[in-house]
C-alpha cells in the first residue's frame, strides 16, 4: 500500500451492477492511498485507460455489449495498456473463458460474486505489492 509520500494506487473498476459498483467505489476510495474510478461499460473503461495510468483493474466478466474478457483483449492491444494486475469478477464462475483466463495467466485472480469485500481489498493489496513500484 502506498505511504503518504508515494503516489496513489489507481484502481479502475469496470462493473455494470450499480449497487456493486457503488459499494466498490465507497470501500476502495476509503482505503488510505487508494483512488478508485468506477465505470459501467467497456467504452468508458477504454477512455479511462487513455487518460489515467491504472495500477489495478477490477473487471466484471458480464458487461453490457462486450464481455469483460473481450474488453481485456482490446485493452491489451491499446498503446496505453500498462499490464496492471487484473482481478476478474463474475456471478457465473463456470464459464470456460474464465477458467481459460485464470489457467493462462491472463488475470491475477478471480473472485466469485457475491464476494467478501475484505477479500477483494486483500487481493488488490497483494496484486499491487506483487507488481511493485
Amino acid at each position: 500500500m502506498p505511504s503518504d509520500s508515494e503516489q496513489t494506487l489507481t484502481i479502475l473498476v469496470v462493473e455494470d451492477d450499480e449497487a456493486v459498483a457503488e459499494l466498490l467505489r465507497t470501500v476502495l476510495n476509503g482505503v488510505a492511498g487508494w483512488g478508485a474510478t468506477v465505470v459501467h461499460d467497456a467504452s468508458a473503461a477504454r477512455d479511462v485507460f487513455r487518460h489515467v495510468r491504472i495500477d489495478v483493474l477490477v473487471l466484471d466478466v458480464n458487461l453490457p455489449g462486450i464481455s469483460g474478457l473481450e474488453l481485456l483483449a482490446l485493452l491489451r492491444r491499446d498503446p496505453h495498456w500498462g499490464e496492471p494486475p487484473i482481478i476478474l469478477l463474475s456471478a457465473n464462475p463456470n464459464q470456460v473463458a474464465i477458467t481459460d483466463a485464470v489457467r493462462d495467466g491472463l488475470v491475477t485472480t478471480f473472485l466469485h460474486k457475491p464476494f467478501d469485500i475484505d477479500r477483494l481489498v486483500l487481493q488488490i493489496e497483494e496484486a499491487a505489492d506483487a507488481r511493485g513500484p
